[in-house]
């Protein structure tokens, strides 16, 4: 079989030499679609995003956010030994009603100029602005001041503890504004009502067909509050900007500036050693063709399925680059060396493929089901990282093995006669040596260093902080660590408690336990987090009752009278404040319960999130409880990612295994050939602990390059040593031939993509640097596998008589 498919693959290059110029235009004719569709792409950095669309996990947000809108906030913190002064109100003012006016999809915004001030006057019920009217004297400030520092709303809201900084809270649309038509006096009208409603009796909210806010949407307002922000920092007023939606965009940006820049570095490193190594323009333009067309066809069919390009799937680019330059450097390698040998163009193509057409196309394959092992993840953009992977992998290896030889086929070719061995060869047949002599060391050594590796990575951390991807002095990084360090916090996690029953929070009794746990709530603490903040319909009630009884602090608390409850929220609902639909629906069926912590490790975030969930649970046993938000969509993705990478790579490690079994035609080889395939992948692990690297979705997911091109080099050693050593009976011999053809090949290759990774590690951002730092160690280490490791079980393996 393997013979009958070498001569196919020679017949194939004979085809592709006849006929180029047919070949040339079948491959653009296939290509023009996806090509056609490159423009349609979009990027998506939500953590949302992450989540497939049945993912019950982002049903229950979905619904959250059509019924209360987005929870994600921008937190804007003002920081000043002069909050409490008329120069910095002024300031305040200046800054809120700028932000009012300009910026693009506000929902609302919140700062100590429009905060909800609750009071009685006689038997009224008030609730104003506290900044209203504005102060004009020293005295109304002074006023304004002891009254916000003892509000227990305010604190770690709007104030911190110490008076010393204030905040300006964010929110934006729920929805998407992209394609709005104008509408008819009609739609207006319809528009005046919410289209989100609630089916009681059942846990169904009924949301309109509208996208959510998008990242184009949610970076151009960012970048309106950025220049506004701009104007007005002083000498003595820092302000700084958090929330999710502002480190989402920012990562997003220095991820796509990292990686494009990065990119086209490597594609310099690439164009340079090419250029050394074979002193000709075609073997330096045409596998960048290549490489550059199983990007665009990849990505047009990712924009033509409608697929997004998300954090996990920009290393899609990294991967099918280091397969790409993989296959054409070997196609390059073999036919030049020929070409050079013989002059004869025709025969050296058919020659080249009929020599390494096979292995590059078995080489390509495994490489496919390796990665298509994700394609089931849990994690969406880890299933898209699956499916198309592995298609660019697979375009990739129909354009090495058509368009590249029809493209040398109808290049005019100088033949350059070597006089001399190569100092690359000098260097292959020396360095073949090396494992026939100490091949014994070189089993005992791998051994020795995958079992420190292996204890070594016992100690690896868990991680998903996206935070943390940034430098230390990064302006988003710091921004959140002040703020969660002088406000207690800067993401959420939501609670929804549904009754089912009409007025249903109405009843005095579940209000009171509403407040015991978020009094609950608010003491927790563990050695990585906090919760600093409950927001609730109790806050409300609170108020109500407080302001309705002459301002008197003993009456904050809930009353014990049902009717006195629906006849406070009644008024304070007709008092002009909109702040109950933050907290309840219309019905008064579902309350939403809002903790405030500081950003926090996903996997360091489980136990709150499971005491919170617990401890609700606990307090309305007879109600439907749903806790969402950030944090616990954070978690889900990290659980999802480790869980599915898990499954991916055992899944991966089975069908390679049984590949190399096909493809070497034995059992006990295919097995065997599994060993250098996954040393380099668990001496990466060591370089990961060595360099304190935690194992956070990146790394998690620089396993399957390393599966792509640890598989690539080891199926062409043995691929080409068993050819050699059945053509010879001599297994010192094979090794020598397979060095001077194929090892030359796979030496070019990894000295290419290693510098091009290693590059990466002048980045801005940590999470880049360690995958350049890992991926080009991992490639290195795959090369020294399949050059030491490889040949030296092979020498074993023929002693045994295995080989047949």
């Amino acid at each position: 079989m393997h013979k009958k498919l070498e001569v196919f693959m020679g017949k194939m290059g004979a085809f592709i030499y006849d006929n180029p110029l047919k070949v040339i235009l079948v491959i653009l004719v296939l290509l023009a679609a996806p090509l056609a569709h490159i423009p349609q792409i979009k990027m998506d950095t939500s953590t949302e995003g992450f989540m497939h669309d049945e993912d019950p996990v982002l049903i229950e947000y979905n619904k959250f956010r059509a019924q209360f809108g987005r929870d994600e906030r921008i937190v804007l913190a003002l920081k000043s030994e002069h909050i409490f002064t008329l120069k910095f109100l002024n300031t305040l003012k200046a800054l809120h009603e700028e932000i009012e006016e300009k910026v693009p999809y506000l929902n609302d915004v919140s700062s100590l100029y429009n905060v909800r001030n609750t009071r009685g006057e006689g038997d009224k019920l008030i609730t104003d602005d506290l900044l209203e009217p504005f102060p004009t004297t020293e005295a109304d400030v002074a006023r304004i001041k002891k009254q916000a520092m003892a509000s227990h709303f305010y604190k770690d809201l709007l104030i911190s503890e110490d008076g010393k900084m204030t905040t300006i809270v964010i929110e934006t649309d729920a929805y998407s504004h992209e394609g709005e038509k104008e509408v008819s006096d009609v739609d207006a009208f319809d528009e005046g009502f919410d289209d989100t409603t609630t089916d009681l009796g059942t846990d169904e909210v009924k949301v309109d067909d509208r996208a959510f806010l998008s990242d184009a949407e949610n970076h151009e307002l960012l970048e309106v509050i950025h220049a506004i922000v701009n104007k007005y920092k002083s000498d003595d007023l820092e302000i700084y900007v958090a929330g999710s939606p502002a480190v989402n965009n920012a990562l997003k940006a220095q991820m796509q500036t990292d990686m494009q820049k990065f990119m086209r570095i490597t594609f310099l490193i690439i164009i340079i050693f090419l250029f050394v190594m074979f002193r000709r323009a075609s073997a330096v333009f045409y596998p960048l063709l290549v490489i550059i067309l199983s990007l665009l066809a990849t990505v047009g069919t990712m924009a033509w399925a409608g697929t997004a390009f998300k954090l996990p799937t920009q290393i899609v680019p990294s991967l099918l680059l280091a397969v790409s330059i993989g296959a054409t450097v070997h196609i390059l390698s073999i036919f030049f060396d020929r070409f050079n040998t013989t002059g004869d163009k025709r025969e050296s193509l058919i020659y080249t493929l009929r020599h390494s057409g096979l292995a590059i196309a078995m080489t390509s394959v495994t490489t496919a089901i390796g990665v298509g092992s994700f394609f089931g993840s849990e994690v969406a953009p880890i299933a898209d990282l699956g499916t198309f992977a592995s298609f660019g992998v697979m375009v990739s290896l129909i354009l090495t093995l058509t368009l590249l030889p029809a493209l040398l086929s109808i290049t005019k070719l100088k033949q350059k006669p070597k006089k001399e061995a190569g100092k690359l060869d000098v260097m292959m047949k020396k360095l073949s040596i090396v494992p026939i002599k100490y091949y014994k060391s070189i089993i005992a050594g791998s051994f020795i260093l995958v079992a420190i590796a292996l204890f070594s990575a016992s100690k690896i951390e868990l991680s998903h902080n996206p935070l943390f991807w940034f430098q230390p002095n990064d302006f988003n990084r710091v921004s959140t660590e002040v703020i969660d360090a002088s406000m207690n916090g800067s993401v959420t996690i939501e609670v929804v408690v549904d009754t089912k029953t009409e007025n249903g929070w109405n009843d005095p009794a579940r209000l009171n336990k509403l407040n015991t746990l978020s009094a609950e709530l608010e003491t927790y603490a563990d050695k990585y987090t906090s919760i600093g903040k409950v927001v609730s319909l109790a806050t409300i009630v609170k108020e109500t009752n407080r302001a309705l009884h002459e301002n008197k602090e003993e009456f904050y608390t809930i009353p014990n009278d049902a009717d006195l409850v629906s006849q406070e929220l009644l008024l304070f609902e007709n008092s002009g404040s909109d702040d109950l639909e933050d907290v309840v629906d219309s019905q008064f069926s579902k309350a939403r319960i809002t903790l405030k912590l500081p950003w926090t490790d996903a996997v360091k975030s489980h136990d709150v999130l499971m005491y919170v969930k617990t401890e609700a649970a606990k307090a309305f046993p007879n109600d439907t409880v749903v806790t969402t938000g950030m944090i616990p969509l954070l978690i889900n993705t990290f659980a999802g990612s480790v869980h599915s990478s898990v499954t991916s790579y055992t899944i991966a490690f089975i069908a390679i295994t049984f590949m190399m079994m096909l493809i070497l035609g034995s059992v006990r080889i295919g097995l065997l050939s599994m060993i250098p395939n996954l040393t380099p992948i668990i001496l990466g692990l060591l370089i990961m602990s060595l360099a304190n690297i935690p194992l956070d979705m990146f790394t998690l997911l620089i396993g399957s390059i390393a599966i792509g091109l640890a598989v690539d080099d080891t199926i062409h050693f043995m691929h080409n040593f068993r050819r050699y050593y059945l053509e010879s009976g001599d297994s010192s011999k094979a090794i020598e031939q397979t060095f001077y053809t194929t090892g030359k090949a796979m030496v070019i290759t990894t000295i290419v993509l290693s510098l091009g990774f290693y590059a990466y590690m002048m980045a801005n951002m940590i999470s880049v640097q360690n995958f350049g730092l890992l991926t080009g160690s991992v490639i290195i280490l795959a090369l020294l596998s399949d050059l030491l490791l490889a040949p030296a079980l092979m020498i074993v393996v023929a002693k045994r008589g295995w080989i047949k």
